[in-house]
């Protein structure tokens, strides 16, 4: 998977600046092993697939939905618990497609011990024929008497 937040300092980028209206990704400072990142993307040669942390959610509380035939809208809650005097998280998100790339009618997310997977396929793409332009370059010389 690609890595979408640096080393608990922020987002980073390769090669460009981090964009001004992305919130600060933060990370379990007590994670000893694997990705700490919350969510990361891959996009792969046949689907765009997601990853997002949400622990303590149950898979009966995840819901997913695809509106307006490009946007794929999830959520899932924690339970409250009252002797801890704890509300219980809510999350929630949405994935923006371009449906002349996606499938998005055909997506599949799943909860599976805290952690949704999303998986959008690609629409599938015959490969075009290669096309040469040859480029020819003509010589011209301009007199006076062209003009004439």
């Amino acid at each position: 998977m690609s890595k979408v937040g640096g080393s608990g300092r922020g987002l980073s980028y390769s090669g460009r600046q981090r964009p001004k209206n992305l919130p600060l990704i933060r990370t379990n400072r007590f994670q000893k092993s694997g990705n700490k990142e919350v969510y990361e993307t891959k996009n792969m040669e046949n689907a765009f697939v997601m990853r997002v942390d949400m622990p303590g959610c149950s898979a009966s509380s995840f819901v997913y939905r695809v509106e307006e035939g490009k946007n794929v809208h999830f959520s899932a809650h924690e339970l409250d618990m009252p002797e801890y005097s704890h509300d219980g998280r809510k999350y929630e998100g949405t994935l923006v497609c371009n449906p002349a790339v996606f499938e998005v009618k055909e997506a599949k997310a799943e909860l599976v011990d805290g952690v949704m997977w999303l998986t959008v396929p690609k629409i599938p793409r015959k490969e075009e024929p290669e096309h040469y332009v040859l480029q020819k370059m003509l010589k011209l010389k301009i007199t006076s008497d062209m003009f004439r």
